[in-house]
């Protein structure tokens, strides 16, 4: 029985929603903010229908106040009819019937039910969040319905919701639209700084009860409750409302009297309902999780919210009377912004979600989802499941089935796993537990370059947490500073929960966690974060940066205690990529774990590889070949043998790779190339080889031959070494057909050379006085060109056809030399003159 009937918006509809489900298998609800369908629509459903329902929300603190007021309604306690299952805490019965869970155990339940033949009606709550867990929930339910569970029922809620798009893929759904405002609300642009923008609404009579502050994270909350403490009246409360913070600093934000300032994240956009909100700043940014495909290293960007969210957090305000919102933005940039908040199956990294659904049997490219994923992302995510062994050849191995139950990303469950039989498991399950809750120390820890040497990260937080939780009197004021509490009480609670499930002791080491025991297991997480040290010039100056084994670059940060200390190679733990940086310095480093070259050499992983190089020195003819292990792109060491002299084979292949080493030109192998060029120009019979490609080769490999070593071959010569591959009667063709050397008609001789495309002859133009016919060769095919010189020998023209030039150009000619050159002979008639000669060539 529902208490205070018609107070909300959608109570007018549940009868009408209720009766609906009996003819269609999914609902669609579109309701606004403040309709009630998350507290009203559940209770009403499980008093009237049989069966039991399972409520996904997108957040735990969501979830759990959404059950505990669901068991208000239906005057029970949490824990009997209405139960709720978030992390770490799991309150129901034999006596549920309405579950309310965080959407990323969905998996976890049908794993353990395949059919979920315990529930009747699934709900998917706050749908326009499009979280990866929800669209991955919509996309199995969907199939799930179409197999083996027709009868199930599906109830997709949302406060901004696309339906036309969603009405195409859920065919055949009914829908609902529900008005959820019911008060007015005015919306004032005001571009000012937010702490501004408060102390005016706190003043402003239409606005008389508590504000909301929509910021993008904690950082920011922590910065404005500073700022308005000294703003406000003491009397104004000032309180943060964060998922990460304790349960007894959340109720503050639901419960007392006074008037109060909270300061949120987007979790009170739509999954809360704070009471007695009249106004609401909205800084119009977020957070946004993605990742960097390329190279798998998470963003965290700063983010305009789109407009749908602009809209959410707008209608908080009209929930008890008229409301008023004032945006530190202008309106025009809202008018610019998305319609909606791209969904994180479209940007987050998906190997934990893949290998999930392989697990479960599904093939995540074959998968009718609602949006399909990116496919760089997808082929990111399959090749990390492939880098770790969870996959192999496309089907899911004994490692991958493991990861696939465990509570954690690949790469950490991957450090379990490879740490099992490991005498300080405890260990690497407490550095598991840190890199999943995102590091322990506050955000305020830097190391500087004088403080003492650290080489691992993770050490020194295992080290920290087991000095506070064993109450080590050692520990000094400023190391208990360094301790995020929040974070120290989640790393505390996985790893309890861990422990039970590896069957520990669940009890701390008192030992100092040595890197000894961490390394091997760090890197079986994380094989492709090994970075190596290397140089970076930054504004002129030199400064420690880090190359990573599959590409690209990042700087240590002071975040890291390995910035004390930068050693050689480090595994690299946590990270952010400005994708918009410098490739080579893009990626900040927050932690990282030292390893050396010994230990990556001594590993049997993929990354490993070895090879050889060689370096030749031409002036000494000698080869020095460097053995060299590789991990991925980088360096780990190099030796360098002694230097030898090349013979045999590989002598032929330096001389191909070295040409024309070891001769100081190869003038007389491309002259007698284009020499055999011409014959083919000219179609005269002959057997002499081009020695081009596959020949140049035969022809290197048949020098190495005969002769024992580079020096041999250099003696012979390479016009020698030309001959040996001819037959006598082709070095006969080759001498009376392309000779080179000509004798004229006029008596004169000239060497003949073939390095363009024409054979040519440079003259002084007086040797050529007295010839008739113009010369050719190749059997009288091929004219020879003369590159004319002047009687001081510079070039003064070119002629193909010398009768043509002492004809009608002649005249031109002579006009325009004989003055510069008046004591040389300019004959009338050069055709029938006779060559004179230079006193200098008597």
């Amino acid at each position: 029985m529902l208490l205070e009937p018609n107070k909300f918006p959608i109570d007018q509809q549940l009868e009408t929603i209720t009766q609906s489900l009996s003819d269609n298998s999914c609902l669609l609800l579109k309701a606004e903010t403040g309709a009630g369908k998350t507290t009203r629509l559940p209770p009403y459903l499980v008093s009237k229908l049989p069966g039991k329902i399972l409520v996904l929300e997108p957040r735990r603190l969501a979830a759990k106040l959404s059950a505990e007021r669901c068991a208000q309604i239906l005057g029970t306690k949490i824990g009997t009819l209405v139960g709720h299952h978030i992390r770490f805490d799991k309150v129901t019965s034999s006596e549920t019937r309405l579950l309310f869970i965080t959407e990323g155990l969905f998996l976890s339940y049908l794993r353990s039910d395949p059919t979920l033949s315990e529930y009747t009606t699934i709900i998917l709550d706050e749908f326009h969040e499009r979280s990866i867990h929800t669209d991955t929930a919509l996309c199995l339910l969907r199939k799930l319905q179409a197999t083996t569970r027709p009868d199930l029922k599906l109830i997709v809620m949302s406060a901004t919701l696309d339906t036309t798009k969603l009405e195409n893929y859920l065919t055949g759904a009914k829908l609902f639209n529900v008005p959820g405002r019911v008060f007015p609300i005015e919306i004032e642009n005001h571009d000012i700084e937010t702490e501004d923008a408060v102390v005016d609404m706190l003043h402003d009579p239409r606005c008389p009860r508590n504000i909301l502050v929509f910021l993008p994270g904690m950082g920011s909350i922590r910065y404005l409750q500073d700022q308005l403490r000294s703003l406000v009246p003491k009397d104004i409360e000032i309180v943060p409302l964060h998922s990460s913070l304790p349960k007894k600093d959340q109720n503050k934000a639901f419960v007392g009297e006074n008037r109060k300032i909270i300061l949120s994240t987007n979790i009170a956009e739509t999954s809360l309902t704070i009471p007695n909100i009249t106004g609401v700043v909205d800084t119009g940014t977020e957070r946004r999780a993605s990742f960097a495909p390329w190279s798998g290293m998470p963003l965290l960007q700063l983010e305009k919210i789109s407009k749908a969210s602009a809209t959410q957090r707008a209608g908080r305000a009209g929930r008890v009377q008229n409301g008023l919102v004032f945006r530190t933005y202008t309106n025009n940039d809202f008018s610019q912004r998305m319609s909606f908040t791209p969904p994180e199956v479209k940007r987050v990294e998906l190997s934990h979600y893949i290998l999930d659904l392989i697990d479960l049997g599904h093939n995540p490219e074959e998968l009718n989802w609602f949006e399909v994923p990116e496919e760089k992302n997808l082929d990111k995510a399959l090749e990390l499941l492939n880098i770790l062994g969870a996959l192999r050849d496309g089907k899911i191995t004994k490692l991958g089935k493991y990861l696939a139950k465990l509570p954690l990303h690949p790469r950490l469950g991957a450090m379990l796993f490879n740490a099992l039989d490991h005498p300080k498991l405890d260990d690497v399950l407490l550095a598991v537990c840190i890199i999943n809750e995102g590091m322990v120390l506050s955000k305020q820890t830097k190391f500087y370059a004088d403080d003492e040497e650290e080489f691992c990260d993770i050490c020194l937080q295992s080290d920290l947490i087991k000095s506070h939780h064993l109450r080590d009197d050692n520990l000094s004021d400023y190391q208990t500073h360094m301790l995020d509490m929040r974070a120290y009480r989640r790393v505390m609670d996985l790893f309890q929960s861990l422990s039970r499930r590896l069957k520990l002791k669940n009890q701390l080491s008192k030992e100092k966690t040595l890197l000894s025991d961490l390394s091997l297991a760090l890197l079986s997480g994380y094989p492709d974060r090994v970075s190596a040290k290397r140089k970076v010039v930054k504004k002129g100056k030199n400064q420690e940066g880090y190359n990573f084994c599959m590409g690209r670059g990042g700087k240590l940060t002071a975040n890291s205690a390995l910035s004390t200390s930068l050693p050689d190679f480090i595994i690299v733990l946590d990270a952010l990529e400005n994708p918009k940086a410098n490739a080579a310095i893009g990626t900040s480093i927050v932690a990282a774990s030292k390893i050396t070259a010994e230990e990556l050499e001594n590993t049997n992983s993929n990354f490993l590889s070895k090879s050889q190089e060689s370096t030749f020195n031409e002036k000494k003819g000698t080869l020095t070949l460097s053995s060299i292990v590789s991990y991925g792109g980088l360096t780990l060491s190099t030796t360098t043998h002694p230097p030898v002299i090349p013979k045999g084979v590989v002598l032929a292949e330096l001389m191909q790779t070295n040409w024309p080493w070891p001769f100081e030109d190869d003038f007389k192998f491309r002259e007698y190339n284009n020499r055999v060029a011409l014959l083919n120009q000219a179609g005269i019979e002959h057997n002499c080889p081009e020695l081009e490609g596959e020949m140049f080769e035969l022809f290197i490999e048949s020098s190495v031959e005969s002769e024992t070593s580079y020096q041999d071959i250099q003696k012979r010569g390479l016009v020698k070494l030309i001959q040996d591959q001819l037959a006598p009667q082709d070095q006969y063709v080759l001498d009376t057909e392309v000779p080179l050397k000509m004798t004229l008609s006029n008596g004169k001789s000239f060497t003949i050379e073939y390095l363009e495309d024409l054979p040519y002859i440079q003259a002084r133009i007086q040797d050529l006085f007295g010839i008739k016919e113009h010369p050719h060769i190749a059997n009288g095919k091929i004219p020879i060109l003369f590159k004319l010189l002047s009687p001081a020998n510079k070039p003064v023209q070119n002629a193909s056809d010398l009768p043509s030039l002492w004809g009608a150009s002649w005249e031109m000619l002579r006009s325009d030399l004989r003055p510069r050159y008046p004591r040389h002979h300019w004959p009338d008639d050069p055709a029938n003159s006779v060559p004179v000669r230079m006193k200098k060539d008597l």
